[in-house]
């Protein structure tokens, strides 16, 4: 049995899909994780990595050819567990003849709630999402942006204590993917775990507690984003000005890398030496303005395990 602390557990997942006598595809390899309650956690990975079959694994939707998995200390083809999930699919399919608030009704009644806790979490929600003011709309008027706002709000009509949601931002303008990361805190904040697959990085850098990075079917790396960072830098970035165009042919000579930025120049140095970069730099007369530290980055690591995989480096 999966242990107390862990709300969402992958123990050695594999799943391979067979298309013919010798024709199999690995969908997901030897996939083990843990996740806490009350943490959100990105699973990042380019398209077809492997993220949907996780989650449809996770939601009883696919059966692993090897492994288990649980959530909340339960196997997930126990049916209780279902009272306690909430899940967004990436692909959406709403009936469109519906409103909002007969969908919220469905969605209740088939999560077992009465009618009054049905009309007081429909009012919940629908001012979560910023649906009150269409609720009474056929949701074939809505926008694609609104429908995943729709969707969200159907997700949560049950109350869940756990949450997943497979590329939650898809189609949502700026201001509906604030309200998403908002709703996304909200649920954290309130004691809930939230699982949720995107290839986006910035909404991993901006909701995470910690993620992974899936390529190829393997989970290839995982961590908390606090700890990005937290190594020696690989290297330096500086600002400079008063340079020369000769002395921007020693900086090439150099190997150093170097960008325009107004009447100044910005350098990276990959010298890990601080000091014997600074002298350097000196030799060359320019007056240095500032100097930073480079420190690795999500999409650092994120392309370096795409490239140790063996993938094809986004473009």
């Amino acid at each position: 049995m999966a242990p107390v602390n862990a709300s969402i557990r992958f123990e050695k997942v594999t799943k391979v899909y067979r298309g013919g006598i010798k024709e199999r595809k690995v969908a997901l390899q030897e996939f083990s994780l843990e996740i806490l309650p009350g943490e959100v956690f990105g699973l990042l990975g380019p398209n077809g990595a492997g993220k949907s079959t996780a989650i449809k694994i996770l939601l009883n939707l696919l059966y692993p050819t090897r492994g288990t998995a649980w959530i909340l200390d339960r196997p997930v083809h126990d049916p209780m567990i279902r009272q306690r999930v909430g899940y967004l699919p990436e692909n959406l399919y709403l009936y469109d003849h519906l409103t909002p608030s007969e969908v919220l009704w469905f969605g209740g009644k088939t999560s077992g709630l009465s009618s009054a806790q049905i009309h007081q979490r429909a009012k919940e929600l629908l001012r979560m999402v910023e649906l009150v003011h269409v609720k009474k709309w056929p949701l074939r008027t809505f926008s694609k942006g609104m429908l995943q706002r729709m969707a969200l709000a159907l997700a949560l009509v049950n109350d869940p204590a756990v949450i997943i949601l497979d590329e939650p931002m898809s189609g949502l303008d700026p201001i509906g993917r604030k309200l998403v990361s908002d709703i996304i805190r909200r649920m954290r904040s309130e004691g809930r775990t939230v699982f949720f697959s995107t290839h986006i990085l910035p909404d991993v850098e901006d909701l995470c507690d910690r993620v992974g990075i899936l390529v190829k079917s393997e989970l290839r790396w995982v961590s908390g984003l606090t700890d990005l960072g937290a190594g020696p830098p690989r290297g330096w970035r500086m600002m400079m000005k008063n340079v020369t165009d000769a002395v921007k042919h020693r900086i090439t000579g150099l190997g150093w890398k170097f960008c325009p930025r107004g009447s100044a120049i910005e350098i990276e140095v990959p010298e890990l030496d601080l000091y014997k970069s600074l002298e350097q730099l000196r030799s060359l007369g320019c007056e240095l303005v500032s100097v930073t530290p480079l420190k690795e980055t999500l999409e650092d690591i994120f392309l370096r395990e795409i490239e140790k995989a063996g993938g094809q480096l986004p473009v």
